[in-house]
């Protein structure tokens, strides 16, 4: 039985955790309004100037609003898995840090991203990249908790099929700005916006067969 004083570290070792793991999600969202700036054309530009303008830096628009979303989602996805942990452990820190580490990177990812997203393969590869290792992070932060027993979660993560279609839509984004020199963005948006609602779909099923399962059992034993 933990001793009360060891419960008492544990939980004030998640807590930091959590609070860490926050304030680098929230910084992180923060930059990526740094890249939107106002076109300089002088005193007074007409509207026709500025218009086009702005329509020139619509790639920006584009990344910013890609990556906050996707920040958002890494947040909403390690909130969820840090509620059910209850423990701390070296391998689970090792984990977030790295989690935080491709998180904090996102920002300069969608600089690039924004302004060489439609000329050069690197900029997709590298943005792609990241998230990859981010989402690679996030499994493995799942697999920490459970195999270590860290969290009061005994079901099976509902969330890892999605995390594995995304995966698979990340490492099929990497090539994408190679292949479709002027296109790679959109692509690589497709491939994630696709991943995001099979994952999403096959999920949904598989929670039903389970919920459907689980009822025919209780339906049994009543019998």
């Amino acid at each position: 039985m933990t001793a009360p004083a060891e419960e008492t570290a544990d939980e004030r070792a998640t807590g930091r955790l959590f609070g860490l793991s926050d304030a680098v999600f929230a910084i992180a969202m923060t930059l990526l309004a740094l890249d939107l700036r106002v076109p300089d054309l002088g005193p007074h530009p007409g509207d026709a100037a500025l218009v086009r303008a702005l329509l020139d830096q619509g790639p920006h628009y584009l990344a910013f609003l890609i990556s906050f979303y996707v920040i958002a989602v890494y947040w909403m996805r390690h909130n969820a898995e840090m509620r059910t942990v209850h423990a701390s452990h070296p391998a689970l820190l090792r984990r977030t840090i790295t989690l935080l580490l491709m998180v904090c990177t996102l920002p300069f990812a969608a600089d690039l991203l924004g302004t060489y997203g439609g000329q050069d393969g690197i900029a997709i590869a590298v943005y792609a990249g990241i998230n990859l290792l981010a989402v690679g992070s996030l499994l493995m932060i799942r697999y920490e908790a459970r195999h270590h027993r860290l969290t009061t979660d005994t079901a099976p993560a509902s969330g890892n099929l999605e995390l594995w279609f995304d995966l698979v839509g990340l490492a099929l984004a990497i090539p994408s700005g190679y292949l479709f020199p002027s296109r790679g963005l959109l692509v690589m948006v497709g491939l994630m916006v696709l991943s995001g609602a099979l994952g999403s779909i096959v999920t949904r099923r598989r929670d039903q067969r389970t919920r459907a399962s689980s009822a025919a059992d209780a339906g049994v034993e009543q019998d």
